[in-house]
């Protein structure tokens, strides 16, 4: 993490290419959107299809911004409570135990979800 901290000013200050005009970064956005989450791609698949099954675009205009916004508003809503949880002082003085029990609980619900796959212990 130090490390992206002291690379940070120096990428700001590389040059930037003049002919583009960040088409390569919508460009690259557009595959990337659907890797992120892979469980939403059906979801999105339904309501492409659905939109040109009826030739809407007014429609699938629609659809494609309920779906949209469906997936940023809990994100959003989420990074804005991490800011406000972060300004509580109660919460800052157990910061270190409660980085720890989240820790423990990521690595016991790795093991979990590894047992559950390749079955080691069973029930």
């Amino acid at each position: 993490m130090a490390g992206l901290v002291e690379t940070a000013p120096a990428v700001a200050r590389a040059p930037r290419s003049k002919g583009h005009r960040g088409r390569g970064a919508f460009a690259l956005g557009i595959p990337f959107s659907l890797a992120v989450c892979p469980f939403c791609t059906p979801a999105l698949l339904v309501a492409l299809t659905a939109s040109a099954a009826l030739g809407s675009m007014a429609f699938g205009f629609a659809l494609l911004l309920a779906f949209a916004l469906g997936r940023s508003i809990p994100i959003l809503l989420g990074a804005w409570s991490m800011g406000w949880l972060e300004s509580l002082r109660i919460l800052s003085r157990h910061q270190k135990a409660l980085e720890s029990v989240a820790g423990v609980t990521l690595i016991v619900t790795g093991l979990y979800l590894l047992n559950e796959y390749f079955f080691f212990i069973p029930y």
